[in-house]
């Protein structure tokens, strides 16, 4: 059953899932200032491994306008509009960006027509680069909102949203790659 032809039913509920997983990982961090390290990269990462493009940027936008309406989503269980315009805002919001990318990757890759050994080769290669390329534009958006808001140097932002978090954002790069596949089979059975 479908509401509509663009729509399934079955995609629609794996989206609002997955705006909930990242809700709530994003709420598990270590709160230190000015930016805390939380897991809402891992979800973004799950998230666009595991949907379709379009359901992986509909799952982060509605993450962020539940913040943004003021349900306390976001780390440190804050929510409300000053969040997306304080000093992380310009990393939340590169998350639908970053979701697009790693969904769109994942359907290239399984769209290659190539042998067994290449097809696997290209389905971890090609996310790979696709994620960190997103983690390239988190660190730029970010990083460039938190000099905006804050007047800091570029030096300065770069040392506190940028350089801390690098091997754990890697870390969550390998556990998506590591753990898609044997969640995409999960739902598979699921359905």
């Amino acid at each position: 059953m479908t509401y509509n032809n663009r729509f399934p039913v079955k995609k629609l509920i794996l989206t609002g899932m997955f705006t909930a997983i990242i809700s709530v990982m994003s709420l598990i961090e270590i709160p230190i200032q000015p930016i805390p390290f939380s897991l809402s990269l891992l979800a973004i990462f799950l998230s666009g491994a595991l949907l379709e493009p379009k359901y992986a940027l509909l799952s982060t936008l509605a993450y962020i306008l539940l913040g943004a309406f003021g349900l306390p989503v976001f780390a440190g269980f804050k929510g409300g509009f000053h969040v997306l315009t304080g000093m992380t805002g310009g990393f939340i919001m590169s998350y639908p960006i970053m979701a697009f990318i790693t969904a769109l990757s994942y359907q290239v890759s399984r769209r290659i027509k190539v042998k067994t050994i290449a097809k696997n080769i290209y389905l971890f290669a090609i996310p790979s680069f696709a994620m960190l390329f997103s983690l390239f534009i988190c660190y730029l958006f970010g990083t460039y909102w938190f000099v905006h808001i804050s007047g800091s140097t570029i030096t300065y932002a770069l040392t506190v949203c940028v350089f801390p978090f690098i091997g754990f954002d890697l870390i969550k790069i390998a556990i998506t790659l590591g753990f898609s596949t044997v969640l995409r089979r999960a739902i598979r059975q699921v359905s």
